[in-house]
């Protein structure tokens, strides 16, 4: 019974260990197009999406390996872009993830652009996120207390 459970142990750790080695998930919406997206978000309303199943059609060999949170203001309305982001460094080139750019450009456009990579769905007001450790831990001392009492 002992094999068995080290067995149990060593699988879902490398489960775990492969699974944290998966590319970044974000939310992927757009405002204009879907009033979900708009700050505060919700992310319980839609789904996340893996960035490893994006690509740019101008650069097919590059991989996202960033979250992007882009707020417009265009024409006095305000617009919400979160996607995956292929180019540039977290907090717009800082390092710095809660250093977002700011921009005014012609026609009263106004931009604030926030990159991320800290954890899957970065790129969101706020969440809450159970780590895949606790859950596997949590299963582990289930499993330990109901079959070795």
């Amino acid at each position: 019974m002992k094999a068995e459970v080290i067995i149990v142990t060593c699988v879902l750790c490398v489960l775990y260990f492969f699974g944290s080695a998966e590319g970044i998930k974000c939310w992927v919406c757009r405002s204009d197009a879907d009033p979900r997206c708009v700050d505060p978000f919700d992310n319980t309303t839609l789904p996340i999406t893996d960035c490893d199943v994006m690509r740019l059609p101008q650069y097919p060999e590059l991989k996202a390996t960033m979250c992007r949170k882009m707020r417009q203001k265009v024409y006095g309305n305000w617009r919400y872009i979160r996607t995956c982001a292929f180019l540039g460094s977290p907090g717009e080139g800082t390092g710095n993830e809660n250093h977002c750019t700011m921009k005014t450009g012609t026609y009263n456009v106004y931009s604030e652009v926030c990159t991320c990579n800290s954890k899957d769905g970065c790129n969101s007001a706020s969440s809450i996120n159970l780590s895949y450790l606790a859950i596997l831990l949590t299963a582990l001392l289930v499993f330990k207390i109901r079959f070795y009492r």
